[in-house]
């Protein structure tokens, strides 16, 4: 993939290409900070952007490395369940790691199975589908065929193995390629083809017991589009477990809520340097607290507490019942969630997993000096590029996906950013 300069302006520079090809072109020791949002590497919703495996590159935290200041941070978020592998590439690119923050947030929505649901969708063929492969195998081996004549048949590899045999891969031939063995094999079905036409009509079907569910809420909506993550519909439905099996496994489920973003906190070794000497001589080193104060003013925490209330906390409110120690943490107002007018749209793509604006400054300024330079190796929408110029920083961006890079571009366009979010910051 080649590489170029996407925006620059007097403060930033946008880089399209891929990450390790850029960051091998940047000068060693120009960068402040480096603050990044990279791909949780779990697949969400499908897609293949977010499973490249980048983030565990250590390659990759390498060459950061090399560009970032001796004593400089890094800030970077992750998963719950796949942080630890993007912390360990980090550490063995040679990052000392310090700490981790963690984004406490309200809006997570649970992703979990319902185990009674998914007992009373499940559909058990099993015991069928090995009497079918059974069959065909019989057939196979009367005929003096061979699995390897039955994949050249039809020009693919392994399919006769699945379609004979009595193991955890077993599968039936469609109804097309059933009536194509029979030919060429020349074998009678007569006693097994109403099974066989019997399972490929139940393929992705759910289990009988799932239309039978009591339902006991509908919530309505319309189906709308969710842009990479492709349609879906919010209608929302409750329904109670009609089979035994699933009566008692009511309530259960594979997974809680989720809540929080870990982000690694970890630093560039000053070299033969004191902590104190590589900040007097580089400039970096040190973690800016007096400009992060805690809601209450205090000194900040590794817990930074989102909400969803506007103004002072009322009664009821998830944040003020933590008591007086609220107090101790960073805040966001209104950040539990990255607000509406921060998810642009551009020629119909939109990003839909950028970080709140407010909240990228206050990491941005934790962690880069004033007029310093913040690097963002996977820049997305470009909210830390527009954190960091909100910041008085200079940014460096790289952003591998054009339409990505376009939205970063139309916002870093905007003039509005300073004066409208100066106030929540």
């Amino acid at each position: 993939m080649s590489q170029r300069v996407y925006y620059r302006d007097d403060t930033t520079t946008l880089h399209l290409g891929e990450a390790v090809d850029v960051l091998a072109s940047l000068p060693a020791e120009s960068v402040h900070a480096v603050v990044c949002d990279p791909p949780y590497e779990i697949g969400v919703a499908g897609q293949d952007w977010d499973r490249t495996g980048i983030a565990y590159s250590v390659d990759l935290w390498r060459e950061c490395l090399r560009v970032l200041k001796p004593g400089g941070h890094l800030l970077s978020f992750g998963a719950p369940r796949t942080y630890h592998r993007m912390v360990c590439a980090a550490e063995d690119a040679g990052f000392r790691i310090i700490d981790q923050l963690d984004w406490i947030y309200t809006h997570g929505k649970p992703k979990g199975a319902d185990l009674a649901r998914a007992i009373d969708r499940h559909r058990d063929d099993r015991e069928q589908v090995l009497q079918v492969t059974a069959w065909l195998a019989a057939a196979r081996d009367l005929a003096g065929w061979t699995n390897r004549r039955i994949d050249d048949l039809f020009g693919f590899s392994g399919m006769g193995g699945l379609w004979t045999t009595q193991g955890k891969a077993a599968i039936v031939p469609t109804g097309e390629q059933w009536t194509r063995l029979r030919e060429a094999i020349g074998f009678d079905d007569t006693g097994i083809l109403p099974l066989v036409t019997e399972l490929n009509a139940r393929k992705r079907t759910v289990g009988e017991a799932f239309e039978k569910r009591e339902i006991i809420s509908r919530k309505q909506g319309a189906a709308r589009d969710a842009g990479l993550y492709g349609a879906f519909s919010e209608d929302r439905i409750k329904s109670l477990p009609h089979s035994e099996q699933a009566k008692q496994w009511a309530g259960w489920n594979t997974a809680l809520k989720p809540a929080h973003d870990p982000i690694l906190l970890a630093r560039k070794s000053t070299g033969y340097d004191s902590l104190v000497g590589g900040l007097l001589r580089h400039g970096v080193g040190g973690l800016n607290v007096a400009a992060c104060p805690a809601s209450g003013g205090g000194y900040p925490a590794n817990i930074l507490l989102g909400h969803d209330c506007e103004g002072p906390c009322q009664p009821g409110c998830p944040i003020r019942e933590v008591g007086s120690s609220a107090g101790s943490f960073p805040v966001f107002r209104l950040e539990s969630k990255t607000p509406a007018s921060e998810r642009v749209e551009v020629d119909g793509v939109r990003h839909d997993t950028p970080k709140p604006l407010a909240l990228m400054r206050w990491l941005v300024r934790l962690v880069c000096p004033p007029g310093g330079t913040v690097l963002d190796w996977c820049t997305g929408s470009g909210t830390t590029l527009l954190a960091a110029r909100d910041e008085g920083m200079q940014g460096v961006g790289i952003e591998r996906h054009e339409p990505y890079a376009r939205i970063a571009a139309h916002r870093l366009d905007e003039p509005y950013t300073q004066s409208l979010f100066a106030a929540g910051a």
